[in-house]
């Protein structure tokens, strides 16, 4: 049976609404507990225990020299999908870290863009029965183009909150 941890309680209690106003209330309550995604006005598309995509658009703050979105937004995105569909998978007790963050960029990139990290049954049911681990989890990082201008690679680990607090 699957666990379900307080960041998955609170997804699934916005279910019931509609999927605009969901979007709003992921985006903007998951900007405060994380600051710099607020910033950025990370928008979350689609939030389930097995996928997250996020979208960024090419506003002015998050731009590079030539209009484009600044590789640091396009991580920022990346990290930030994977990340969040770790954390909807450990228990209360875990807390997910990043342990490495790799980006190849490809070619320049069109407009606003979309990461959509996803996970497999298998890492699922690891991070829900295993106090300690790391896992690569999938991500897609596409513009508006349907391009894939860069790609991510994030490898994420949790540890028990206990053991983190004893270091």
């Amino acid at each position: 049976m699957t666990q379900t941890n307080r960041l998955a309680k609170l997804v699934k209690a916005t279910s019931k609404f509609p999927k605009g106003v969901r979007s709003t209330l992921w985006s903007k309550a998951f900007g405060r507990v994380v600051p710099m995604v607020g910033s950025a006005n990370i928008k979350y598309i689609e939030v389930t225990s097995s996928k997250v995509v996020v979208e960024i658009k090419n506003h002015r703050a998050m731009q590079n020299h030539i209009g484009q979105l600044h590789a640091v937004a396009m991580a920022l995105i990346a990290e930030t999908a994977t990340g969040f569909v770790a954390a909807m998978n450990v228990p209360d007790t875990s807390i997910v870290l990043i342990k490495s963050l790799h980006m190849d960029y490809k070619r320049p990139s069109k407009g606003d863009m979309q990461a959509v990290a996803t996970l497999t049954a298998e890492q699922i049911k690891d991070m829900q029965t295993s106090e300690k681990g790391e896992t690569i989890v999938a991500v897609t990082i596409t513009d508006e183009s349907g391009q894939e201008p860069v790609k991510g690679e994030m490898v994420w680990a949790w540890v028990s909150k206990d053991r983190l607090k004893n270091k």
